[in-house]
């Protein structure tokens, strides 16, 4: 028989969720390739995102359309109160030391590495009188504000420090030098992460499934280049007698030998390259010097074509890194193939997961940054407003025109829905329709409007005559024999 949960059961965590809570809280723990875990998938994920060209136009396509991404406060109702807040982090966001752009080209960092950390660094708004240039405000409330987001390089990340059943509690980051280890508590900070998958605090970098195809195009890279110097300038022989290969050899054959293949490995056809041999030749039996070397060096070009083609197993791996990241469309072009029909569904895949780490970002801004300021300046939670992601992408004209229109042939009209107005304008660019504009415009139902009935021309008064009556039934019944 089951045995029945209690209420001190249910209320109490007994698992974890993985391995880095007994490890101190060191990060990627969980991860299978020991080179991909702590501070050294720190070091390589740096590596792929600066020297591969299709990960950095990858990454830089990212960072780029994510970059410009507008950020929207909305309030949490209509009320005055409401909207006084969300003005409030409006001007906490004009009020920072730094741009939202480069917060959010700061917090992408997390693409290639899988997290990102701010310490968030507060500033009272005294307006400008504070002595210190760092501390002063354009307002002037007395509020807590935001002086800055700090970024702290992923590079700088000693651990995290994790509970038993693995609730973030902080980070500890390497110093300056003699400065020690730095604690910077989870509540300081703002923790950006591309998946909480097992509560990992490092998340997963988005060049992960990159890293095998990434490391055998390397090494096909480098077959490749040495295949074409070989080609180019051909493969170095050597000769020289046969005792001096024999195992036999003495130490001053076999010294000659060493140095024979170091010139043989190291031989380049450059500026500075050159060989420096002796012009013995051999002798033969009745004593007379022959036209045979005894040491001697020349290069060996390729009589035909090589048996594999690298360049389309180099290019097959690059694909494959640039499918990793839905970053496809780079390759368009580069083959035979494509077309705009594919070149536009794999972009509309790629800003869609763009779309997708946008609303990671603000959903992170909404739970770790601004439930503090409330607290911090003991403001209501009921007025707290919520940030939102502007659009990542620009939106199809013609689509929203054809589905505007099909709308309007079913008989369904949004011209007296004044929000849906408001985001049909904001996607084609165009401002808002202002308040006083739209209250001085009639709300007239379909169809042609009626005239308005005229009022009566009233009489014209004559000098010396009697009062009008106040309306016609009451001078009626004034009148004699009515």
């Amino acid at each position: 028989m089951t045995k029945l949960l209690t209420q001190g059961t249910a209320l109490k965590e007994m698992g974890v969720g993985g391995v880095n809570t007994r490890n101190k809280g060191s990060f990627l723990q969980d991860e299978f390739l020991p080179e991909l875990r702590g501070r050294r998938a720190v070091r390589k994920f740096r590596e792929m995102a600066d020297n591969d060209p299709i990960i950095g136009a990858a990454l830089h396509a990212m960072k780029q359309t994510l970059r410009n991404t507008a950020i929207d406060v909305v309030p949490a109702d209509d009320t005055p109160a409401a909207k006084r807040e969300a003005e409030f982090v409006e001007s906490i966001i004009k009020d920072m030391d730094h741009s939202v752009e480069d917060f959010i080209a700061e917090v992408l960092t997390f693409l290639e590495y899988g997290w990102s950390w701010f310490e968030v660094v507060y500033k009272r708004r005294d307006g400008m009188k504070t002595s210190s240039q760092k501390f002063r405000s354009r307002y002037t409330d007395g509020r807590i504000g935001v002086r800055k987001l700090a970024p702290r390089a992923q590079w700088t990340t000693e651990w995290f420090q994790v509970t038993d059943h693995g609730d973030i509690e902080g980070m500890w980051q390497e110093g300056t030098i003699g400065a020690g280890r730095i604690f910077i508590p989870k509540a300081k900070s703002l923790h950006f992460r591309t998946t909480t998958v097992n509560n990992e605090p490092a998340g997963r970098s988005v060049l992960r499934n990159a890293y095998v195809p990434y490391t055998y195009l390397n090494s096909m890279q480098r077959v490749e280049a040495i295949g074409i110097e070989r080609e180019l300038t051909g493969m170095p022989v050597g000769r020289m007698p046969a005792e001096y290969l024999s195992p036999n050899a003495t130490n001053d054959q076999k010294a000659l030998r060493a140095s024979m293949e170091k010139i043989l490995r190291d031989v380049r056809f450059n500026d500075q390259g050159y060989l420096l041999l002796p012009s013995d030749t051999y002798t033969d039996a009745e004593g007379k010097v022959s036209s045979v070397k005894m040491l001697d060096v020349e290069l060996i070009a390729s009589q035909g074509s090589r048996a594999i083609d690298t360049r389309p197993v180099v290019q097959g791996y690059q694909t494959d890194i640039a499918r990793t990241v839905l970053a496809e469309f780079l390759m368009l072009g580069s083959g035979a193939q494509g077309s705009f029909a594919l070149s536009k569904s794999k972009t509309d895949i790629f800003l869609l997961a763009l779309e997708g780490y946008m609303g990671t970002i603000v959903a992170t801004l909404n739970k770790q940054l601004l439930p503090v300021l409330w607290e911090l300046n003991g403001l209501d939670f009921d007025l707290m407003p919520t940030l939102k992601a502007g659009d990542v992408a620009p939106h199809d004209l013609r689509e929203i025109s054809g589905f505007l229109r099909n709308l309007n042939q079913a008989g369904i009209s949004v011209s007296d829905q004044p929000h849906i107005v408001d985001d049909l304008l904001r996607a084609a660019g165009l401002p808002k329709v202002k308040m006083e504009l739209r209250q001085e415009t009639p709300q007239e139902a379909p169809g042609t409007p009626e005239t308005p009935p005229t009022a009566p021309t009233p009489p014209k008064e004559v000098e010396g005559a009697p009062e009008a009556p106040v309306s016609a039934p009451e001078a009626d019944e004034e009148k004699p024999g009515g």
